[in-house]
């Protein structure tokens, strides 16, 4: 069943598009009908779905959630003609019924052959220049066709047949002349133009929702990819029992006491200090501070304003919350430890040696008061993730390197190389990174 959305506030104000699918998908992944780039927006954050003769709206269990005239939606929820649907800095208009013509715009070139996007440069920061776009993947509704828009010159004085007579008519060196100065005129004009169109980086949203692109992202003030001032909050959905751990680095912290955690507006800790390159930190993140809703935020608040300061490798981590046992957690400690001082032998070791770390902890978790043995296993797991993260970078710079001087094969070679020493879900991101360079080869006839 077909419906609309208008965009009522937000980047492209006014314009409809018309959905006729049983599932509409919202986020900012390339994978969505709708797309919206932008950092407070999750990657799979809201869906639209038929239901009977109308629709229901969903929650993707976004960081930041979806609302629903004014409030956020905690279950599927039924549509009606005029609902608003909120998500990070648009809000849609919802209507189940059409009209009776449509016109469409004609695809914008290099798109889909339905595809609307809705442009604008990026704001704010000193950061290296991204590509903010909202795309609307549906047929756009309309009064009437796509118009062109071109730039034009102002009147003139002399008609052009008589100013070329005229321009031909001068002398040789007058013409070189008055070709110079309009040669330098037009340089000027684009420098001028180049230094406008340059983009000024991502615009820092109120609350971050954390998913598999944070941890590449640097956040904080100075030279970072989305500059956010003195503070940079960081939302997630916890499930129903379970725990939960925050990663982070800090970079540039001067003092013990400059950058404060809070998880939902209450103390957590303090960052360590760190210069140019910080250490891997992994926070517990305490019961009685989760909301009891799921939703919660974690932020970063500087204490001496307008210092430089970064935070990246933002990250979630959960446990299922499940009695402890002893037993278990050394079993997992004692091959990890193993595993850890042949990483050296096997490629795949290190990332082994990682996971039973973690399984150790999983099972030290339920134990209270917790033994000594759970400090030594969470520093091991902040050194094993440091080396995997080195290794990782290690092999991606190589095949990088190798396709920059054209050496495709070796490339490949590399980027296959990383499925080895990472045969599952990693901290570091890094088989997924493999895997979206890694080209198919032709099965043979």
């Amino acid at each position: 069943m077909a419906f609309e959305l208008t965009i009522a506030e937000g980047k492209g104000r006014g314009q409809r598009f018309a959905f006729d699918a049983a599932d509409v998908t919202i986020g900012r992944g390339s994978e969505n009908d709708v797309v919206l780039n932008d950092p407070g927006v999750s990657r799979n954050h809201a869906r639209i779905k038929q239901a009977g003769s109308g629709h229901q709206l969903l929650d993707n269990g976004s960081a930041n959630g979806t609302e629903l005239n004014g409030a956020v939606i905690l279950k599927p929820t039924q549509l009606r003609d005029g609902d608003r649907i909120g998500v990070g800095p648009i809000i849609f208009q919802y209507e189940n019924e059409q009209p009776e013509a449509i016109t469409p715009l004609p695809p914008l070139e290099g798109s889909g052959e339905d595809a609307t996007r809705i442009t604008g440069f990026p704001q704010g920061g000193a950061s290296a220049p991204r590509n903010e776009e909202t795309r609307v993947s549906s047929m756009p509704v309309q009064g009437g066709p796509a118009r062109a828009v071109t730039l034009k010159a102002g009147g003139s004085l002399v008609a052009p047949q008589t100013l070329s007579a005229w321009f031909v008519a001068l002398p040789p060196k007058v013409r070189a002349g008055i070709l110079g100065v309009g040669a330098l005129l037009l340089l000027g004009i684009v420098v001028a133009w180049a230094r406008e169109q340059k983009p000024q980086g991502i615009i820092c949203p109120e609350v971050v929702a954390i998913d598999d692109d944070t941890a590449d992202t640097s956040f904080g003030h100075g030279v970072v990819d989305v500059d956010c001032g003195a503070k940079a909050a960081f939302g997630f959905t916890t499930p129903a029992k379970t725990k939960v751990f925050f990663h982070y680095e800090a970079s540039h912290v001067a003092t013990p006491s400059e950058l404060e955690l809070k998880l939902n507006g209450k103390h957590l800790s303090w960052a360590p200090v760190a210069g140019s390159r910080g250490e891997a930190q992994i926070v517990p993140l305490p019961d009685e501070l989760l909301s009891s809703d799921g939703r919660n935020v974690v932020a970063f608040a500087q204490a001496q304003k307008a210092k430089e300061w970064a935070v990246d490798k933002v990250r979630i981590e959960f446990f299922a919350i499940t009695p402890g046992d002893l037993k278990a957690a050394q079993t997992a400690y004692e091959l990890g430890r193993r595993k850890f001082e042949e990483r050296r032998v096997a490629p795949r070791n290190l990332y082994d040696a990682w996971k039973n770390f973690t399984a150790a902890r999983r099972s030290l978790e339920g134990i209270t008061p917790r033994p000594p043995l759970y400090d030594e296993v969470a520093q091991l797991i902040k050194d094993t993730e440091k080396e995997l993260d080195k290794e990782c970078s290690r092999i991606i710079f190589s095949a990088q390197r190798q396709e920059k001087y054209g050496q495709d094969d070796k490339a490949q070679q590399s980027y296959r190389e990383v499925l080895s020493h990472f045969p599952g879900e990693d901290p570091t991101g890094c088989r997924k990174k493999a895997q979206a360079n890694i080209v198919a080869t032709p099965s043979a006839n």
